[in-house]
């Protein structure tokens, strides 16, 4: 089983070492491969506990959760959800409410699914009818996850500067 926690000091060791696994990977599947994905800027914090004070200072904007299995308290993903569709998106077309990542030694388990799901029962406190969520399309885990949580296929973009294909799928938020 899964449980969605807030980012702390706690985990900071794990958090260091989930970093750590994604340079190489996140290259491969991600819309944008400066980031990882699900942490929004961890990438640029040498210091976790610098990115732990972000988090807190952007609390009205993002709320993050890690994802980590109960029986040992391991780290597993990590989820971010971005209450406003054009919050820090030059290009609304890219824009997503949610951002999510299963660090790469835990996947092919269906903890993608079970996180997501997490996430969007958190995001309903929010009050939104829908939100949008994004990836590229050659994500094939990532597509299947949105879709067995509810994701209606809107279109397939085409960003002029990356040159990737990116899948936009709307889920409807219940009550």
């Amino acid at each position: 089983m899964l449980k969605l926690v807030k980012p702390s000091v706690e985990y900071t060791k794990q958090i260091a070492e989930y970093r750590a696994e994604f340079p190489i990977e996140r290259e491969r599947v991600t819309y944008d491969p400066s980031r990882i994905p699900g942490t929004d800027y961890l990438e640029n914090y040498d210091n976790v506990l610098d990115w732990l004070a972000f988090c807190e200072s952007m609390a009205d904007k993002l709320t993050w959760h890690m994802t980590v299995r109960e029986s040992d308290s391991r780290l597993v993903g990590f989820v971010v959800f971005r209450h406003k569709l054009e919050y820090d998106d030059d290009d609304i077309e890219f824009a997503s409410n949610f951002g999510y990542s299963i660090r790469p030694s835990e996947r092919g388990k269906g903890y993608a699914k079970e996180q997501l799901r997490l996430g969007l029962q958190k995001a309903i406190a929010f009050g939104l009818d829908k939100v949008r969520i994004i990836c590229r399309d050659i994500n094939i885990g990532s597509n299947k996850t949105i879709l067995a949580n509810g994701g209606i296929y809107v279109d397939t973009i085409h960003g002029e500067e990356s040159g990737l294909h990116v899948n936009r799928y709307d889920i409807q938020m219940s009550i």
